[in-house]
């Protein structure tokens, strides 16, 4: 199965666009991630949610002892001031420049591959340098589930009861 297949559909961050943007998007969408796109509509790069939360949230000395912190930690949560200031933020604060990206005509293989090298959960679809979406591993996963029921669903209701060993991720010619 080719990803264009399994590709969601989504918005594109901008100049001129903050991280309230963003993250609307993001939940609109229930991705992790955006492209960001220049004057000409060229993706120039990607807007995490992790990265994101990692710089707005998260000093780098409590990821070293993270296991250590309690149950309570009150006096580190994020105050509400700090999170309307930065969602204001420009979303070019937290651009990054790699992008991982496939054809929306290549394999699941090779985007869970790229994904794997980039340490990312999604993958963006880019024909010609045009944004047409882009694949998370979630989404995999239900497919996969989905193809399963699906085998499950015509086995029980095969006369023979036999078990057809179709492939979940057809090949297209």
């Amino acid at each position: 199965m080719k990803l264009e297949h399994l590709s969601i559909a989504t918005g594109v961050m901008r100049n001129g666009m903050n991280l309230r943007d963003f993250f609307e998007e993001c939940v609109r969408c229930n991705v992790p991630g955006l492209p960001y796109v220049d004057d000409q509509d060229r993706v120039v790069g990607r807007i995490s949610i992790r990265d994101v939360y990692k710089h707005m949230a998260i000093p780098d000395h409590l990821i070293k002892v993270a296991h250590l912190l309690g149950d309570r930690t009150d006096q580190l949560d994020l105050p509400e001031m700090k999170v309307s200031e930065t969602l204001g933020l420009p979303v070019e604060t937290f651009l990054l420049e790699n992008i991982p990206s496939v054809s929306p005509q290549s394999s699941i293989v090779k985007a869970l591959a790229i994904m794997e090298m980039f340490n990312t959960s999604y993958i963006f679809l880019i024909e010609n340098g045009e944004y047409r979406g882009l694949v998370t591993r979630m989404v995999i996963a239900h497919r996969m589930l989905l193809c399963i029921q699906e085998q499950e669903s015509t086995a029980e209701s095969s006369p023979s009861g036999e078990k057809r060993h179709d492939s979940c991720f057809p090949r297209d010619e």
